[in-house]
């Protein structure tokens, strides 16, 4: 009998590596970006040649993805796959403003109808498109409506971080939305302070501010130990259920459509036009 020769066959036995040295450099790859992730601003890149306005506008969304990127690596992975649809089908920033107002009237229309669920949907999605305060407020209202205290409470919070709220009655919108989410979460001292803020900066809708305020002080009257704060957040309406995961990725991918400006008309956008006031 012939002997078998010692040459190994170059077809690959299963569960080998067809190709250690790609393999080795995707390892290399894959442990640099855990690592030494790449920077949001690095990711969101400024327009050049902008006008004072648009320039502090665009440093301040600037920041809010680097906060973003610091809490959570998903933004960072978002943020980059996001830079990738811009390279590729070459769209600009102010593209991606447009084309996140237009997603932000689609949930405008689904919040008149009371459809919640369906309208923070599309303000989530026009938040992935551009980020702007107004949106981050709507998200809260929609989660006020569907009792989800804690997503309101922080959406609050990140359109007053982004400071770009310059109107009294956005700003005190933000803060009426987060007293009455901390109120739902049993943060009595948080909603005080919020809800004394709005009362004084908006006016024009003191009822709704003195309304509040009367609930929050006679709420810390009542529910004033640890048995009957944990009982208090036991009666707290629940939210629905959740939107399955992967309808929410479908509901993403069929509702972005990317608006287009001409580019003799986008060259000058920084500079010939105002940046956005909220």
């Amino acid at each position: 009998m012939p002997k078998k020769s010692a040459k190994k066959s170059a077809t690959s036995t299963p569960g080998s590596v067809p190709n250690p040295e790609a393999m080795d450099q995707f390892v290399k790859f894959a442990l640099n970006e855990l690592h030494n992730p790449p920077k949001a601003s690095e990711l969101f890149k400024i327009p050049e040649g902008l006008a004072p306005d648009w320039q502090i506008f665009f440093e301040k969304v600037t920041a809010y993805h680097e906060r973003e990127c610091a809490a959570s690596r998903h933004h960072l992975i978002s943020l980059e796959k996001r830079s990738w649809v811009l390279e590729d089908e070459n769209i600009s920033e102010f593209e991606m403003i447009g084309s996140a107002a237009l997603i932000k009237d689609k949930g405008n229309d689904e919040f008149r109808k009371n459809n919640f669920s369906q309208a923070q949907l599309y303000y989530l999605s026009a938040i992935s498109t551009f980020p702007t305060p107004d949106v981050l407020n709507n998200v809260a209202a929609c989660a006020l409506k569907l009792h989800e205290f804690d997503v309101a409470e922080k959406y609050a919070t990140k359109a007053l971080d982004m400071d770009l709220f310059t109107n009294p009655s956005s700003l005190a919108k933000a803060r009426f939305r987060r007293a009455s989410a901390r109120l739902g979460l049993g943060n009595f001292s948080g909603a005080l302070e919020d809800a004394t803020i709005a009362h004084f900066m908006n006016p024009a809708d003191v009822a709704s501010t003195t309304d509040l305020l009367t609930r929050i002080r006679e709420t810390m009257e009542t529910v004033n130990t640890p048995p009957k704060l944990s009982r208090y957040l036991e009666q707290q309406p629940k939210p629905p259920a959740k939107i399955p995961f992967m309808e929410g990725v479908d509901f993403a991918k069929n509702n972005i459509q990317y608006s287009r400006i001409p580019d003799f008309i986008k060259k000058d956008l920084g500079t010939k036009t105002k940046a956005p006031v909220f």
